[in-house]
This record gives structure tokens, C-alpha cells and sequence, in this order.
């Protein structure tokens, strides 16, 4: 007697989706705490922008970014152990991670473009994107 399994491509490419985010926010979040101090190359760009002269200046925002994308990352965990992926089940922490991704990826960008590393921002529009396209395909 065999045994046949498959999976629809509406669960796998939830799947993907869900994958590619989660190692995504989790290695850039984990990486951020292999150290607790905030890195020199992250701090000087800010120097002659609107963040060093904020509380806490560049390093506020770092440890912002690593929270959240380990935030995000527990996001994603918690989609995948729910099984949102899977065609049928609801997704709303999914949801809520991916629209919550599209921020980060906001607030990335509007780093990248104070520090005038327009190549780096011009990336995140298709960080963007992608994560707004992930949104849209669980969404249907």
C-alpha cells in the first residue's frame, strides 16, 4: 500500500513566504546582538543628520531595528508553529508581520537615504516590494 502526499501551491508558496522572511529578520536581528555594542560603521554615517542630534542618536535606532526584527522574527516563528501557511487556516499574524515588515523597511530606507547611500535605499524599495507582493499573495 503507498502513500501519497502533496502540498498545493497556495500552502508551499505561503510556506516560501513565510521562510524567507523568517531567516531574513532573524539572522540580521541575531547578528545585531553577537555584540552589545553599537558599531562605529553604523554610528558615523548619521554624524551630520537629523538622528545624532536626536535622544540617543544612532545607537537608539540600531537596537530599534534589531527589537524589531526580532519582533519580526517571532512574528514569522509563531505563523509557521500556527500553521498559517497552510491553504484554508487563517493567517492573521502573518498578516500583521508582513505589514509590520513594510515599516521596517520603511524606516531602513529613510536611513539610507539621510546617510545618501541611494544605492542601499534603492534596494529597499524591492525589499519593499517583494514583502508587499508576500502581503498580497496570502491575502487572496
Amino acid at each position: 500500500m503507498s502513500t501519497s502526499y502533496s502540498i498545493d501551491i497556495t500552502t508551499a508558496r505561503n510556506l516560501a513566504i513565510i521562510l524567507i522572511h523568517l531567516m531574513l529578520f532573524a539572522t540580521a536581528g541575531l547578528d545585531k546582538f553577537k555584540s552589545l555594542k553599537t558599531p562605529e560603521w553604523f554610528v558615523k554615517p548619521f554624524a551630520n543628520t537629523l538622528i545624532a542630534k536626536m535622544p540617543g542618536g544612532a545607537a537608539a535606532g540600531y537596537w530599534m531595528i534589531a527589537i524589531f526584527e526580532l519582533a519580526l522574527t517571532a512574528m514569522f516563528l509563531a505563523a509557521l508553529v500556527r500553521l498559517e501557511f497552510v491553504t484554508g487556516n487563517a493567517h492573521p499574524i502573518l498578516s500583521i508581520a508582513l505589514t509590520a515588515a513594510l515599516f521596517l523597511c520603511s524606516m531602513l530606507g529613510l536611513g539610507l537615504r539621510l546617510t545618501s547611500d541611494f544605492q542601499g535605499s534603492a534596494n529597499m524599495f524591492t525589499y519593499f516590494g517583494v514583502t508587499l507582493i508576500s502581503l498580497y499573495l496570502v491575502s487572496i
